[in-house]
């Protein structure tokens, strides 16, 4: 049986350097029955919530390569963020030191890391824009969740590619990078659209520009 790693990350905030709490689980997986969404689904209810692992780190590490929030590749372009009136909210909740998590406890913010190094953000947009209006700049500095191959640590295009939901066998290998989904777009056929805005950056950009 092979497995997902699953690690939940949060910023040491009583720390005058980068330092986060990690807490990492193994989840076990099929390649061919499971995607990136069935193993946080497994992770939240079969770990996270029957544990109460959300309080409970397994440890506490130094962060020397920090990772700008910009960089962060998006799945979405301006047009696929339907409520900017929610990151408003979100901003103040931030400000007001509250942190954006879900109803369960688990970070909205989730990633995987590409086979070239690269983050895709394939759930959270509005919670990580609200995070860089309220002047976070590095990942270390938000609770976020990562999901890794437990040998490669990166994921598969392939396994990007589910991000893309039915329209997955519309695209072919890595030039997933050339598409974002917008599942605000009125007809599915539409749904799936070129890529305009490359990272988080940009797209931050478009929306307050």
């Amino acid at each position: 049986m092979e497995n997902r790693i699953v690690k939940l990350i949060y910023p040491r905030k009583s720390s005058d350097i980068a330092m986060v709490d990690i807490s990492i689980s193994k989840v076990p997986f099929s390649k061919t029955h499971m995607t990136i969404y069935d193993t946080v689904t497994s992770f939240e209810h079969e770990i996270f919530l029957k544990s109460g692992i959300k309080t409970v780190t397994t440890s506490t590490g130094y962060i020397t390569n920090r990772i700008l929030l910009r960089d962060v590749i998006n799945l979405h372009n301006n047009t696929g963020i339907k409520n900017t009136s929610q990151i408003k909210s979100m901003v103040q909740q931030i400000k007001s030191g509250s942190d954006i998590l879900s109803p369960t406890g688990l970070p909205n913010i989730k990633l995987v890391k590409t086979n070239t190094d690269d983050w895709v953000l394939f759930d959270g947009h509005h919670s990580m824009l609200a995070y860089m209006l309220a002047e976070r700049k590095y990942l270390d500095e938000i609770p976020h969740l990562i999901v890794e191959d437990e040998k490669n640590v990166f994921v598969s295009n392939k396994e990007i590619c589910v991000f893309f939901g039915e329209h997955q066998t519309r695209l072919k290998g890595g030039n997933w990078r050339e598409y974002v989904i917008n599942w605000q777009a009125q007809k599915k056929k539409d749904q799936l659209q070129k890529r305009i805005q490359n990272n988080m950056g940009e797209l931050l950009d478009s929306l307050i520009g």
